[in-house]
């Protein structure tokens, strides 16, 4: 089950011109991949944004403990990071990106597990943007305007959303991942198959047996990066993708979504959730955690 709604451009500006009780709050969440010089928070500070938007850092919102990047944070580091940024409880909060839907789906999964009460995704700030609606372009000094908050969630759902590396080992060795799941990985197709290298030059390139490639570009329109408006679009363009690769996704069994390290995975997690499959969990640690805890004998290179 999502933990969050897609927001259409047109719905989200309704959404703040009919709202009079709850602060609307946008949440840019843009983040790079580590090997494009890009500063996104700089980026915030002094470009284009929407009106009256904070700035989401996912690498500092994390689990802290862990030598993986982007692991779902504790409930205490989640809820010192949402008060440094003045949100609150009652808040209507609606993560974007400036790239399009690249790493707001990640921010808007951390934020998902703390049950937040109102929380959406917008499809997307390409469109958005496109559609002619509000920017806000002044230079700014902060990456929030609103005060520090208390702000509290008491629990987390991380146990249901997340799957633990052991569990994935223990598939691959007994050889159960494709008679008990639908395995996906957000990857580039020529990192999957072994032919280009990672991003983080200590991890060789490959896939966990039994995964299948669902490069996350896929999922998306090439054009605005956003997601199919409807279900029933977005289900006929996962299937369309799966076929081109070789395979069907079964909605009869539990999926897990992968990437490098847990940003892109969210894109096709959100993606396969919006058509209408449930039981889809992350592997948060994906092909960072994986690769660096196995001997090559548990690396594929070669799809089958």
């Amino acid at each position: 089950m999502s933990l969050y709604k897609l927001l259409s451009p047109k719905k989200f500006v309704d959404l703040v011109a009919r709202e009079t009780t709850r602060r609307i709050v946008p949440v840019d969440a843009t983040w790079y991949m580590p090997n494009d010089p890009r500063d996104a928070q700089k980026e915030f500070l002094e470009g284009e944004r929407l009106p009256n938007s904070v700035f989401f850092d996912i690498d500092a919102v994390k689990d802290k403990t862990s030598q993986y990047p982007h692991m779902v944070p504790d409930i205490k580091t989640f809820n010192e990071g949402m008060s440094k940024l003045g949100l609150k409880r009652d808040d209507i909060l609606v993560i974007y990106d400036r790239v399009g839907n690249f790493s707001s789906p990640r921010c808007v999964w951390t934020i998902g597990p703390f049950e937040h009460p109102n929380l959406y995704l917008l499809n997307n700030y390409n469109t958005y943007k496109s559609a002619g609606y509000p920017l806000d372009t002044t230079k700014k000094t902060n990456v929030t305007d609103f005060p520090v908050s208390e702000y509290v969630a008491d629990s987390s759902l991380a146990i249901d959303e997340v799957v633990p590396f052991e569990n994935i080992v223990g598939l691959v060795e007994s050889g159960d991942i494709r008679s008990k799941y639908n395995v996906v990985d957000a990857r580039a197709l020529d990192r999957f198959e072994g032919k280009a290298p990672e991003p983080r030059p200590i991890i060789p390139s490959g896939h966990v047996p039994g995964a299948h490639p669902l490069p996350f570009a896929q999922v998306l329109d090439p054009t605005t990066k956003a997601y199919p408006e409807t279900p029933e679009e977005m289900l006929a363009v996962l299937n369309e993708a799966t076929e081109k690769l070789g395979y069907k996704i079964d909605p009869k069994k539990p999926t897990i979504a992968m990437c490098g390290t847990g940003i892109t995975g969210c894109i096709i997690k959100t993606a396969i959730e919006h058509a209408g499959l449930k039981m889809v969990r992350l592997y948060d640690g994906s092909w960072t955690e994986y690769a660096q805890r196995v001997d090559a004998s548990k690396i594929a290179k070669n799809r089958d």
